[in-house]
């Protein structure tokens, strides 16, 4: 077989992704030390960014040639770098900005897949996992705030593609449930201006939902309601939605926010999982091997993916019938369900 096609094609493409890591950690460190708001304003030298930052002018100068290697800053001349239009999306004021993932990803997400290898050999999470792992992310505030950003962040492009996949109109309710600082819920809201909701989490995090859903012009109609979805989800609400919620738990746990869900719809209500539909047979599609990518990320800390037979099942567990699964334009469906006893009467 000839040099460079076949098996060398493949070594190439494989050596890429063993070593794809480095790329993680210098958006991480770019990110943590500011650098992309720093060089929004203007170019800059990597000694004025160095005094700046308190850093190894040495060294960050061969960061920001890594930066500049990925297309987040240009090499000017000399030592000088500028912001590119990639580099831009790290702002802490972009629009849908990038900082809270790379701030994540490079830090909470790097050590729980340095586990993984753990994770598999024992069966067990090896990150701290469960309600109280997240009820202590929420009482360290640099933590959380990185947490929560980072999920907002995702999150509000999520609610978007399902306000445009799902017809929410007939609903004048809705619920976060486990909402964090509700930015699904602002995406809804815009949607439908008749309606109004609440984001439901964990108290900690009342101050900044409530910030978060006043500075994207929601907070007249949208409130925060702080508690745990294992002891009880509020009433009142015809549409409860859970955005990436089952996947953070194991089927005996995700059962028992789903009986509690069930418990608060009312009749004609409906439950709405955002959630990745894993495929029952995996091939090598990038959407799937996002999929899988979360699913391993979740093995450290107690959760999963599943298919549509794994949602039904669970489901059906917790007093819900499957109903629908409505596609969207991202990798999430919305998981269409109502009480088991009511399914079969409301239709869809």
């Amino acid at each position: 077989m000839a040099e460079g096609t076949g098996t060398g094609g493949a070594r190439e493409r494989v050596l890429e992704m063993i070593m794809g890591c480095w790329r993680t950690q210098v958006i991480h460190e770019a990110v943590r030390l500011q650098l992309p708001d720093r060089l929004a304003p203007e170019p800059l030298s990597s000694d004025l960014l160095a005094k700046a930052t308190g850093t190894d002018p040495e060294n960050l100068y061969r960061l920001l040639r890594g930066m500049a290697a990925l297309e987040l800053v240009r090499h000017v001349e000399g030592r000088v770098f500028e912001l590119t239009p990639d580099g831009a999306t790290l702002c802490t004021d972009a629009a849908d900005t990038l900082r809270g993932i790379a701030m994540h990803w490079g830090d909470r997400q790097w050590r729980s897949m340095a586990l993984l290898g753990k994770a598999v050999a024992s069966g067990k999470s090896q990150m701290a996992a469960g309600t109280d792992s997240f009820s202590d992310l929420q009482r360290d505030p640099e933590q959380a705030a990185v947490f929560n950003r980072a999920m907002a962040e995702q999150s509000l492009r999520i609610g978007e593609a399902v306000a445009r996949a799902y017809d929410f109109a007939r609903y004048r309710s809705i619920l976060d449930v486990g909402g964090g600082y509700g930015a699904v819920l602002v995406a809804l809201l815009r949607a439908q201006p008749a309606a109004q909701g609440a984001s439901f989490d964990l108290p900690e995090v009342r101050a900044q939902a409530l910030a978060y859903l006043h500075e994207h012009a929601v907070g007249e109609r949208a409130g925060y309601i702080g508690g745990s979805f294992f002891e009880q989800v509020p009433a009142g609400f015809d549409c409860l939605v859970l955005k990436y919620i089952m996947h953070d738990w194991d089927d005996q746990n995700s059962q028992r926010i789903l009986a509690n869900c069930a418990r608060a719809v009312p009749p004609g209500g409906v439950v709405l999982l955002i959630e990745q539909v894993l495929p029952e047979r995996i091939t090598a599609d990038p959407a799937v091997a996002g999929m899988i990518r979360g699913d391993l990320i979740m093995m450290n800390i107690g959760g999963k993916e599943r298919t549509e037979r794994e949602y039904r099942d669970l489901l059906a567990a917790s007093g819900l019938e499957l109903t629908r699964i409505v596609p969207t334009d991202t990798v999430f469906s919305v998981i269409e369900a109502r009480p088991a006893t009511t399914a079969h009467k409301s239709g869809t």
